[in-house]
């Protein structure tokens, strides 16, 4: 159902603004994302409702566009909300799962140069160790999972770089540093996927595969010269291309 111009705002959040002391604008969109939650759990705003556009939550609570924009993403991310055309329309969200449910909401308060600088500051020095210390058994794991790697299929090569960068750490021969990556591999894997569920281009998982199986092996090359400096060097340079390449996919949630 849709309000119309206004109408829906001032029905189901009574126009009243938000006030901002002293807040980040990380804060604000938290505040307006736990509203919005609020709303739409509760029954206010029910499955088909039509959101106010960016405009109108804008001047109903008294923020930026921008702070509208990062909250309607994490409704996107939480699955509450869909797309449909040029509006978002309150979804049936009693079908998502626990899993799905926690990424969503890991993905809707997490940036992306959070996940990507904990990535390489612990990837950039895991391969440096696996220079050093890779074993004949290593290089033979890492050259198979290379050969399964180069598939056209974006399924196998997701599973595919699981594996290489998850040998790459057990490489490394440095248990605290396997415990921390296991530990860590859902935020570093599993959120950046879930993040482009809502990207414009829905095929954006196939970009670059052929550039991103090269960008492996010479990093599986530098390891098995044994030369930490390179493979850190690659290793910060591909994971900085798959950061920049997933924030570019990451869409306008007010675009088509």
């Amino acid at each position: 159902m849709d309000y119309g111009a206004g109408a829906f705002v001032k029905h189901r959040f009574g126009g009243g603004q938000m006030t901002q002391p002293s807040l980040s604008r990380e804060t604000l969109a938290d505040r307006l994302l736990a509203e919005l939650e609020r709303q739409i759990l509760s029954g206010r705003i029910v499955p088909g409702d039509v959101l106010p556009t960016e405009r109108e939550l804008s001047e109903a609570f008294g923020v930026g566009r921008t702070t509208v924009r990062e909250a309607c993403q994490g409704l996107l991310a939480v699955g509450l909300v869909k797309r449909v055309g040029k509006v978002l329309e309150v979804s049936d969200f009693m079908g998502i799962g626990k899993e799905e449910l926690g990424l969503a909401y890991l993905a809707s308060r997490l940036s992306i140069e959070e996940v990507y600088e904990t990535r390489k500051l612990i990837e950039v020095y895991g391969v440096g160790l696996a220079a050093k210390h890779r074993s004949i058994y290593d290089l033979e794991m890492m050259q198979s999972i290379l050969d399964e790697m180069d598939t056209t299929d974006p399924e196998s090569y997701h599973a595919a770089d699981i594996q290489f960068h998850t040998a790459v750490i057990t490489a490394a021969d440095n248990s605290v540093l396997s415990q921390v990556y296991d530990s860590s591999k859902h935020l570093f894997f599993k959120l950046p996927a879930f993040w482009r569920l809502f990207a414009r281009e829905k095929n954006v998982k196939m970009v670059n595969i052929g550039s991103g199986v090269e960008g492996h092996r010479i990093i599986f090359e530098a390891i098995e010269d044994r030369d930490s400096a390179l493979a850190e060097t690659l290793m910060f340079e591909h994971l900085d291309v798959v950061q920049r390449g997933l924030v570019m996919s990451i869409d306008n949630p007010f675009s088509n």
